[in-house]
Formats: structure tokens, C-alpha cells, sequence
């Protein structure tokens, strides 16, 4: 290897790493044999230059001349508690605003679920806000769970559940675009109000459980 110093969260170390491989060998080289197993890389720097942020390499990322590697880790279990939170705070406002699109069903403000104002307009109003976020907390779901998976000392007592029946979800959903197509507002009304919004209730109690759980364990 080129004489390159290598520090990982502020302590320099010494490393004997294959470099025929890229950057990318020599992480997963590091990754797999010098990180605890508790900590993921939240991000590599070369010379003070990021080459990977948020998950993935950054274009044109390539060790070249540089003269020093760093490397940021997290710990998981901090990860997994943010990203509770992160859920906590997402399904408190989805299911805050399903029950506003509701109530303004019934009441006839058509334009108000649609088009919007303020934070909601030309963005589809709060009701494509709200179905953007019902992925977004889906999405929150599979990444703690990939978490988890990947990472079986991190289990939880208490499991996260999103959505128990997720045929009957799926049926639910059809049903809320169905009754848009035919404008019928008042079965729509119906749907948000009395089944969607307590889908995301319940997954809101389970959110906060396995919070509890999992920071009780920590």
C-alpha cells in the first residue's frame, strides 16, 4: 500500500490494505475486518474531500494521489434511535393531517384537499402530500428493519409494525382512488378518517414502543 495515513473517528491506525481494488475494495476491506461491529461509515474523506456521504460513493470517486483517508463512523444503535424518532415525528404529522383532509372532506373544501395553501400549494396539496408521506414513513420502516436484519444484536422486544394487513392496505388504497376518480368526497372522507388514519395511529403506538424498547436495551 502507498504511504497514505488512515484515521478513523480522529485516531490514526495502521493498515495493511489491498489497493488493486479502488476505493471500494479498500473500504469494504475496512469495513469487514477493522470496524466494530456496532458502527457503519457514515463518511470517507480524501485530503478533506468527501467521496461518500448518505450511503453511496460520490461520482468520480477515486483514491488517486491522495495523501490521507479518513473515515467517519456512527454507531448503530444511535442510528436506530434517530431513525425512531425520525418515524415517531413523520407518523405524528401523517396521521395530524389525514385527519385535517377528512375533516375538510365532509365539510366540502375540495380545493383545500387538492391545491392548498400555504406550505401545501403547488406541491398537490395536502392530500398527495399525505400519500408522498405515507412512503416516506414506509420507507423509514424498511431501512430499520434492513437495520436490524443485518445487525441481529440490535433486535428489539418490541417489533415494528407500520401496517398489519398490508393486502387490506393495498385494497384501502384502491378504494381512496376509486372514490377520488368518482368524486365521491364523502366515502373518501370515510376511508381517511375512519380507516386510514387509525392504520397510522396504531403504527404511530408501535413506533413509540419500540423507541422505548430499544432505548432501554441500549
Amino acid at each position: 500500500m502507498k504511504n497514505r495515513k488512515i484515521v478513523i473517528d480522529d485516531r490514526p491506525v495502521n493498515l495493511d490494505i489491498e489497493e488493486s481494488e479502488g476505493i471500494r475494495g479498500m473500504m469494504t476491506d475496512i469495513v469487514k475486518h477493522h470496524l466494530p461491529c456496532d458502527r457503519v461509515v457514515e463518511e470517507i474523506l480524501l485530503d478533506g474531500t468527501p467521496i461518500y456521504q448518505d450511503g453511496q460513493y460520490l461520482e468520480g470517486s477515486s483514491v488517486g494521489d491522495a495523501t490521507e483517508i479518513r473515515i467517519r463512523t456512527e454507531n448503530l444503535d444511535e442510528i436506530l434511535r434517530e431513525s425512531s424518532l425520525t418515524l415517531i415525528s413523520h407518523l405524528s404529522s401523517v396521521t395530524n393531517l389525514f385527519s385535517e383532509i377528512g375533516r375538510n372532506l365532509r365539510k366540502g373544501n375540495i380545493d383545500v384537499v387538492f391545491r392548498g395553501d400555504g406550505p401545501y400549494k403547488d406541491k398537490g396539496g395536502p392530500y398527495v402530500q399525505g400519500i408522498e408521506a405515507m412512503v416516506t414513513a414506509q420507507v423509514l420502516v424498511d431501512q430499520i428493519r434492513s437495520i436490524q436484519k443485518s445487525h441481529p444484536q440490535l433486535s428489539s422486544e418490541a417489533p415494528l409494525i407500520l401496517v398489519p394487513d398490508e393486502n387490506r392496505f393495498e385494497e384501502l388504497l384502491k378504494g381512496m382512488l376509486s372514490a377520488q376518480e368518482t368524486q365521491d368526497w364523502i366515502l373518501l372522507a370515510d376511508l381517511v378518517e375512519y380507516e386510514l388514519t387509525p392504520i397510522f395511529e396504531k403504527g404511530l403506538v408501535s413506533a413509540e414502543t419500540f423507541h422505548h424498547s430499544i432505548t432501554v436495551t441500549a
